[in-house]
């Protein structure tokens, strides 16, 4: 069964200063451990509903995402 993990929008989303047509995304670090993501990763973010769904993309065998 999975478990559902609520965060506030200010501990994940924060604004660049200078930019006001994009926000920063800083998933937790257990969100990160518990998926396993590492820095570099490439990760798809779909947002349906008031939902945002994240998956990594993986590499074919020619490292080709």
């Amino acid at each position: 069964m999975s478990k559902i993990i609520t965060y506030k929008v200010e501990d994940i989303f924060e604004d660049i200063e200078g930019d006001d047509k994009n926000m920063l995304m800083n998933i937790p670090p257990e969100i990160q451990e518990k998926m396993g993501w590492v820095e570099g990763d490439v990760l798809r973010i779909n947002v349906e509903d008031g939902q945002i769904s994240i998956v990594k993309v993986e590499k074919d065998a020619d490292g080709k995402e």
